[in-house]
């Protein structure tokens, strides 16, 4: 969102619209576009998958040219904007506002690679390999106060950047 100014036109492509984790991103990305100014123009989704995505995002440049950032809520659907984008030549060679900023979320290794080259702004890392640790943590402590928590329990999620990619 720092990367975008009030006005500038932003693009979602959601996951399964029935999946809870898929309506959560896409109410944090509207709050956050929402914060930063900028206009969601269209919103799709491409069920998480590369193929759709890459189909998907060329119509919806097609129809908003004047698309400056796309946001996806997993990795697979970033890397198949980011074909879209390339093949639109909005990609890391274009300038200012012709470049499409990319963000994606999960961290997988592929994207790891399209930031390190610049392709893809960003990723959400939201540590899915302790997702279970967490749980089982959060059981425990419950157990050992025996009461029922009030609100959901929020594990961490990170921001991942070219300046904090460690390729881990």
């Amino acid at each position: 969102a720092k990367r975008l100014s009030p006005g500038d036109e932003v693009i979602v492509l959601e996951g399964t619209r029935t999946s809870f984790n898929a309506q959560q991103r896409l109410l944090g990305f509207q709050e956050a576009m929402l914060t930063a100014g900028a206009t969601i123009v269209d919103k799709q989704s491409a069920n998480w998958e590369m193929t759709p995505a890459n189909t998907i995002t060329t119509a919806m440049l097609t129809a908003n040219p004047d698309v400056r950032a796309i946001l996806a809520a997993n990795d697979n659907m970033a890397l198949g904007a980011m074909a879209a984008v390339r093949a639109a030549g909005r990609d890391a060679k274009g300038k200012g506002k012709d470049q499409i900023l990319i963000v994606g979320f999960d961290n997988i290794t592929a994207v790891q690679q399209a930031i390190q080259a610049g392709k893809i702004l960003a990723t959400v890392d939201q540590h899915a390999d302790q997702l279970a640790v967490f749980g089982i943590d959060f059981a425990l402590a419950i157990l050992a106060s025996e009461q029922l928590p009030s609100q959901n329990h929020e594990t961490p999620v990170d921001l991942i950047t070219i300046a904090n990619l460690s390729g881990d």
